[in-house]
């Protein structure tokens, strides 16, 4: 998987730092990633696009399957990202998206205490 850079605990969360072209030919392999972290429920995913040189719809139609993959197992996902060409892709009113975009890496929430 070339495009998935870092796949690492943050907080409470993961983060995944994608970079390079997300398009037809790459968009698998990080689908087949991204569905292993969003196997299970309840999981804060944080996507870092900012390494990311080039987006089509391939890399847009994978942000939105990940978003209702968490979003169905009462999770969470965030983007980082302020491209702007990436951000008026992700922005197109034709699409209707409605992600939420964060221009910067939040500070990691700890992991709550196990009792």
């Amino acid at each position: 998987m070339a495009c998935v850079k870092e796949v690492r605990p943050h907080g409470d969360g993961v983060l995944v730092v994608l970079c390079g072209e997300i398009d037809i030919a790459t968009a698998p392999g990080i689908t087949g990633c991204l569905d292993e972290l969003t196997h299970t429920g309840g999981i804060d995913l944080l996507i870092d696009l900012e390494p990311v040189d080039f987006m089509d719809g391939a890399g847009v139609h994978l942000l939105n399957r990940v978003q209702d993959r968490t979003s169905g197992r009462h999770g969470r996902l965030r983007l980082i990202c302020t491209r702007p060409t990436t951000l008026q892709l992700l922005h197109h009113p034709w699409l209707r998206l409605s992600f939420d975009i964060l221009d910067r890496l939040p500070a990691p929430v700890p992991p709550e205490a196990v009792a």
